[in-house]
């Protein structure tokens, strides 16, 4: 496995031997790394850091040769698609890439033209790629939101006031956002939105959160879009003395390992909706093996979630940390979890 360092040097002897795009002058570039497959990250976040892992393990468990190289991007959406671009350079294979769709375009041309298997897990769709991989979005918010509804209802009369932590950047992660609310609105009358703000990692979570518990100190529930926030929100609330699953609740969506330990923990986190990451992470390092063969992939998979609580959060560390368990093995065919379509995705517009 190529370290950022590695990865980096060797870029560099790429470019000095062709361009971005070049034919020719790369053949023996593409060959050699052929059974490379880059990933491209935004930015550091735990769910990214546990799907890296699963690839890496399904890569080792094929046998076949394949190599996994992960790069983040530090928050610079331009110094990913430079990226993307050297990966495509070097002569790379597949490319995975989670970005926003703006400004993509020209990376999509550019693995068409190199014969790269690009695959696109990003929350949004983009036109072109070899296979989107997307999230049921709406309905992992919804059901979260829903929990939270009946929560409210059960222990506090059916009246809260409520706090959200919320995406407004990419228009998928606005659809999930959007459940959340929906969720919990729909299904008690009496929760109110006090406040919504943008937070996407735990630190900005764990700010934001703070920020709305000192100007609505009558918050009872803080619902995240995503389990870094989600886990922000956690502390700020824990150390604002909120400590009674009776009179307080955190819920998101992500399913991550992190956040199914915080709901394992039986306090107030409790609730997140579970994606089957390292199982879409798994699917991916087959389906990218299939295309650097020559075999066709569906041009799309949608990936569906299922709501954890106390409850069933035992079950779902398990699944979660064992995606090649032959007990786990039905998943991989269970339209529930995941489902194909022949029906191309295309960027939002």
């Amino acid at each position: 496995m190529l370290n950022r360092r590695e990865f980096l040097v060797t870029a560099g002897g790429a470019f000095g031997a062709c361009a971005l795009g070049a034919g020719e002058g790369c053949t023996w570039r593409k060959n050699a790394f052929h059974s490379h497959i880059g990933v491209s990250i935004p930015y550091e976040a735990e769910i990214l850091n546990e799907f890296y892992q699963d690839m890496v393990r399904e890569a080792e468990a094929l046998n076949s040769g394949l190599r996994i190289i992960l790069v983040d991007a530090g928050g610079d959406s331009v110094k990913q698609i430079l990226d993307i671009e050297l990966f495509i350079a070097q002569g790379f294979g597949g490319v995975l890439m989670f970005v926003l769709p703006e400004g993509i375009e020209s990376v999509v041309q550019h693995a068409h033209a190199n014969g790269v298997c690009l695959f696109n897990h990003s929350a949004s769709p983009i036109t072109g790629c070899t296979q989107n991989i997307v999230l049921d979005q709406y309905a992992a918010g919804y059901q979260v939101g829903r929990y939270a509804a009946q929560w409210v209802n059960e222990h506090l009369v059916g009246k809260a006031e409520v706090g959200l932590l919320i995406n407004l950047t990419d228009p998928q992660l606005v659809v999930r956002s959007q459940g959340l609310k929906d969720g919990i609105r729909q299904n008690c009358r009496g929760a109110v939105v006090v406040g919504e703000v943008e937070a996407n990692t735990v630190e900005r979570g764990a700010s934001a959160a703070a920020n709305l518990l000192q100007a609505h100190p009558d918050i009872t529930v803080l619902l995240a879009f995503g389990d870094d926030p989600g886990v922000g929100a956690y502390s700020a609330a824990t150390e604002a003395g909120r400590r009674d699953r009776t009179r307080f609740l955190v819920g998101s969506a992500d399913g991550t390992r992190l956040g199914l330990e915080k709901v394992e923990e039986g306090g107030i986190y409790q609730c997140c909706a579970f994606f089957f990451f390292s199982f879409s992470a798994t699917q991916a390092v087959r389906d990218m093996d299939r295309c650097l063969r020559g075999h066709p992939v569906p041009p799309t998979r949608v990936m569906s979630s299922q709501l954890v609580t106390k409850d069933n959060v035992a079950l779902f560390e398990r699944i979660s940390r064992n995606p090649l368990a032959p007990e786990y093995a039905h998943y991989y065919t269970d339209t529930k979890v995941l489902r194909y379509s022949n029906v191309p995705l295309t960027s939002p517009e």
